[in-house]
């Protein structure tokens, strides 16, 4: 748990300490536009990395660093999350606030440990399982009010965002299960804040 959350800190400071070396006009591809926190969705109790615009700014791509305390999870985890979210419009509140009431997008998880194989392990029989445990696909829905912050600050704007999730495992037990799971016990909410750094 310590490591877990110094390795996070580590994270975080070395993406701000890169956007603090750079200004817009000398931007280079590799410096991320902005930072996630993000507490539960399926990737982790708190997950935090840097990520990326593309597509006139309706698109996002994500490389989260998670971890799941075993207190909480019943098994200390940590994960490695690649996301992408569209958001195809946004509508104005005024002039301090933007509504995105609709984002869509796919992520793939990663968790590290022993306890996890990404290769069928060979002491089960042929198709006994025929997903590895260590990989996740997930899909999400959700949405987010921006705020912007004074130009002159390091941060340049806030995003608050929520996500209703689920992942392929717990799909097909929905699909396999209908009269015992409601469609609701497959999803799960994910809290998150987002700087903006460029």
């Amino acid at each position: 748990m310590r490591q877990t959350t110094i390795i996070l800190i580590l994270f975080l400071f070395s993406v701000s300490t890169l956007k603090g070396q750079y200004d817009q006009r000398d931007k280079k591809w590799y410096i991320p536009n902005h930072t996630k926190v993000q507490f539960a969705g399926n990737i982790g109790f708190l997950s935090a990395g840097p990520g990326y615009l593309h597509g006139k700014g309706k698109l996002e791509t994500d490389l989260m660093l998670g971890f799941l305390p075993k207190s909480i999870g019943g098994d200390h985890i940590v994960s490695l999350t690649g996301k992408m979210t569209y958001s195809p419009w946004k509508t104005n509140l005024g002039e301090e606030l933007t509504l995105i009431p609709f984002s869509i997008g796919p992520y793939l998880s990663y968790s590290f440990g022993s306890q996890f194989d990404t290769l069928l392990p060979n002491e089960y029989p042929k198709g006994y399982y025929w997903w590895a445990t260590s990989l996740r696909f997930g899909a999400f829905i959700g949405g987010r009010l921006q705020m912007p912050l004074k130009s002159e600050q390091k941060v340049k704007g806030l995003d608050f965002y929520y996500e209703l999730g689920t992942y392929d495992l717990e799909f097909l037990s929905y699909i396999q299960n209908t009269k015992y799971l409601s469609i609701t016990d497959i999803f799960s909410l994910a809290l998150g804040v987002k700087l903006k750094l460029y």
